[in-house]
């Protein structure tokens, strides 16, 4: 009997003396988030019940003693909601990558000046929380010009700029809650400026120039530092006196751009629209839809946010001296939006009111060229940024073909030209002779039989069809399909193929659609709307009960403007409608002022592809 009892003894004995990894403690919450705290990468742990010193070393792959160098708090033991800090290893970091970069599941991003991780999420429509999820070496707070990003194609469209906003902010209370540095960290929000944020915080302009790099400006989503010292002070500062105080302070510094005042809700929106309605006497059919479609977005405006509007309609007939007799006629004063003139050289007089008054004038649908101005809207996005939603198709990853015929469009191939700038690619003449014969261009296009000739390759293609005519535009997709096709047919191997096409063709009348969805085809617009699109199909509705007639992307973008700007006069314009993505219908808007005192611009163009399982969706 006393074996027995000693050996029960020595049991509960060593029971009692096992490490935790015997023992099995519950497991540890583990968090995945890697925050930068002076240029060193670390895992923030919020103490959980259960948790103690080994099983959190033992989960995150350190030492206890490496935890309590990092966290002398911790030496004398744990408590629940503590936080602590946990260095990341190299394989740690190893491990977060893993073998993942495919780039059949990945598209590359090199971070360009004055991008943050919030302004890039945005870009693709992506969480903040996957971009670092993904990039686990990428520091939110200091991203370096040039470095590469990886951004996970299944993650692109699924998040919104309130969800972004929300995670760079966790971000930033994470870092507080982890840092005894001396400094608090703050998410810049939109419409937040140097001088606003150094009120707040208590400090001078400077002095938070000196703490953070601002040599890009202020941008949304960075994360600034200030020095904890000074925090106590901006409870005292209300935030939204501080902006206003803000605005006049800027104005005074920088004379080139002007600030706009947001108006509330018992204030007179007064605007006025300035169209070409008519010409040499006769009605302007597409002017009058965009003034239709107007009309329905205000009605929009007015339900929602409950504003006085006062309308006034302008037939400028595209004559700047009619222009500059209205701008300065008696009905006039009183405005505090101008949309149009439709023209660049009827604006002077309308930009003139708009600096003298602080109007925002909006140009709905021109490229302005030349014109220069702090007031000025610019709806049509801007050129250089047209390419950049088909990077993905440039990057190397594709064999690239021009396709030429006896006609094609000069200015789509001046723009190719420019983006194909140190790229190879091999160039083609399109003609037909009882069969489709494609004739080399360049050096680097090999004599070829038949198209199927490059299909046969494996790599990946993107044919860039620059053709303008409808017979040849038409017989160059109807031989890249028939290819595919008879490939297919015979068992044999087709390469995958993309062709960009330009928008231009919609305006063709005799081509079957289902020759677009049966090449990949990929175009860049100014604008697009599926009617297929719920709140689209809605509108399409209204419009006709309201006209008697569909609508045309005139119509659209009448709708567009008026939603944008009537409802950002009284909350958006105090902050130049900057930072924020707008998308009344299905195109989206997002305005970058083109320099101090430059125009503001919008920057999205709509990527529209055709796919094979005949459905179109925009990016």
């Amino acid at each position: 009997m006393r074996f027995f009892q000693r050996i029960i003894t020595l049991c509960l004995l060593l029971a009692f003396s096992l490490p935790a990894s015997a023992a099995e403690f519950q497991p540890v919450d583990k968090s995945s988030v890697i925050v930068f705290i002076n240029g060193k990468k670390y895992y923030v742990h919020t103490v959980k019940s259960g948790d103690t010193l080994y099983s959190i070393a033992k989960a995150y792959g350190v030492t206890e003693v490496q935890l309590k160098e990092v966290n002398p708090n911790c030496a004398d033991g744990l408590r629940i909601d503590q936080t602590i800090k946990i260095p990341v290893s190299e394989k740690a970091l190893a491990d977060a990558r893993g073998d993942k970069r495919r780039k059949k599941d990945y598209v590359t991003h090199k971070i360009k000046a004055g991008q943050t991780l919030y302004s890039i999420a945005r870009d693709y429509n992506i969480s903040v929380s996957t971009l670092r999820e993904d990039n686990p070496t990428i520091n939110p707070q200091a991203l370096v010009v040039g470095e590469t990003l990886w951004v996970r194609k299944a993650g692109m469209g699924s998040s919104s700029e309130d969800e972004a906003k929300s995670q760079m902010q966790e971000y930033a209370e994470t870092l507080n809650k982890a840092t005894d540095d001396g400094y608090e960290y703050h998410v810049v929000m939109p419409g937040e400026t140097i001088y606003s944020l150094s009120r707040r915080y208590g400090i001078s302009e400077k002095e938070f120039a000196e703490l953070n790099d601002v040599s890009n400006g202020l941008k949304a989503g960075a994360v600034i530092r200030v020095r904890e010292s000074q925090q106590d002070n901006t409870k005292l500062i209300d935030n939204a006196n501080t902006m206003a105080e803000n605005a006049v302070v800027e104005a005074q510094a920088n004379e080139a751009n002007v600030v706009f005042n947001s108006l509330s809700s018992d204030q007179l929106l007064n605007i006025a629209l300035m169209l070409p309605m008519s010409v040499n006497g006769r009605p302007n059919v597409s002017y009058v839809e965009f003034y239709q479609g107007f009309l329905l977005g205000l009605e929009d405006v007015k339900q929602n946010h409950n504003g006085k509007t006062q309308l006034t309609v302008y037939d400028t007939e595209h004559d700047p001296l009619k222009v500059q007799r209205i701008v300065g006629s008696e009905i006039f004063k009183g405005t505090n939006l101008i949309v149009g003139p439709v023209y660049e050289d009827e604006l002077k007089p309308a930009l003139d009111y708009g600096v003298t008054h602080s109007t925002p004038v909006v140009s709905p649908l021109a490229d302005i060229a030349s014109t220069k101005s702090p007031v000025l809207y610019q709806l049509s996005p801007d050129p250089s940024k047209k390419y950049d939603k088909i990077a993905n198709l440039l990057d190397g990853g594709r064999d690239i073909y021009l396709i030429y015929a006896a006609s094609h469009d000069k200015e789509f191939e001046g723009e190719i030209l420019k983006v194909l700038e140190g790229k190879n690619y091999a160039a083609y003449t399109y003609s037909f002779d009882q069969k489709s014969i494609f004739t080399p261009r360049n050096a680097a296009a090999r004599q070829i039989e038949l198209i199927d000739d490059i299909l046969k390759e494996e790599k990946p293609c993107l044919f860039i069809v620059l053709a303008n005519v409808e017979t040849d535009v038409d017989r160059i997709l109807g031989t890249l399909s028939s290819a595919k096709v008879a490939l297919t047919d015979r068992s044999e191997k087709c390469a995958a193929y993309t062709v960009l096409g330009n928008s231009r063709w919609s305006r063709f009348a005799n081509i079957d659609p289902t020759t677009y969805f049966n090449n990949n085809v990929v175009m860049i617009s100014t604008y697009h709307a599926k009617r297929d699109a719920a709140n689209v199909r809605e509108f399409d509705s209204r419009y006709l009960e309201a006209y008697g007639t569909f609508p045309s992307l005139y119509a659209y973008r009448g709708y567009d403007s008026a939603v944008m700007f009537g409802a950002g006069m009284r909350s958006d314009i105090e902050y130049n409608m900057l930072d924020k993505r707008y998308k009344p219908l299905q195109t989206e808007y997002k305005f970058v002022q083109d320099g101090a005192g430059g125009k503001y611009i919008n920057q999205s163009w709509m990527r529209v592809n055709y796919n094979s399982n005949y459905t179109i969706t925009t990016e």
